[in-house]
């Protein structure tokens, strides 16, 4: 008499949810730190678009106060000027409970004379890796 086998045993089954959990184990921090890394090019391009108003305002008016239309920021980051008559200073803050919170890169700094910085930032971790030049 032939036995036939249907299904898949119960070892076959823990084999392929193990596989899984490593795969799982191993891709997961590599997608998040992709996504971050999108974030940060996006407050990146934000300051830099910030920066070009701020200077063309000052191509027409010879000061950078006064100006209108400033982004505050997006849903991770919150920009805020820092503005005098010959100066500014953008600052993208990481907004609090935002998937950006506890990024490794810490708050983005960009001033009139172009120097880009970070605070709070993780040891370690150079401008180049987080601004991308």
């Amino acid at each position: 008499m032939r036995r036939s086998s249907r299904g898949f045993t119960l070892i076959e089954i823990m084999i392929v949810v193990a596989i899984i959990g490593i795969i799982l184990t191993i891709s997961i921090p590599s997608y998040n730190e992709y996504v971050k890394k999108g974030r940060r090019a996006e407050v990146v391009s934000l300051l830099s678009e910030q920066a070009q108003t701020l200077e063309r305002f000052y191509t027409r008016n010879n000061v950078y106060t006064g100006v209108t239309g400033l982004s505050t920021g997006n849903d991770f980051y919150t920009i805020t000027p820092t503005l005098t008559d010959q100066t500014f200073v953008l600052t993208a803050i990481r907004k609090a409970g935002s998937a950006m919170a506890s990024d490794k890169c810490g708050d983005f700094t960009l001033t009139n004379t172009g120097v880009r910085s970070m605070n709070n930032a993780s040891t370690g971790v150079t401008t180049k890796d987080c601004w991308g030049r």
